[in-house]
């Protein structure tokens, strides 16, 4: 057996992966989502696995552009500067 079966990481991934597996099959057996759009006119079905799928990407994404955005404005605020606007290095 490979030895980066035997790492924690692996152990973990395979497992999270495994209940990923399992949450999307099992749900994908319910009947769908119904979402009424407008009174006897417009409805919308969705499977429910569908549904946890979106969810989970929206959040991903969501969260990967959150941290772009914190990254980004913490970057761009000035760091500690003399009072005199110079800097505080002397030049040989």
């Amino acid at each position: 057996m490979p030895e980066i079966v035997k790492t924690p990481k692996f152990i973990a991934g395979a497992i999270i992966a495994a209940w990923v597996i399992y949450v999307i099959t099992a749900n994908f057996q319910l009947d769908p989502i119904q979402i009424r759009l407008l009174p006897f006119l417009a409805t919308l079905q969705f499977r429910v696995s569908a549904v946890i799928i979106a969810a989970a990407m929206f959040g991903s994404a969501l969260t990967l552009v959150v941290q772009f955005q914190w990254r980004r404005w913490n970057s761009s605020n000035p760091t500690s500067a003399s009072a005199t606007g110079e800097s505080s290095k002397t030049v040989a």
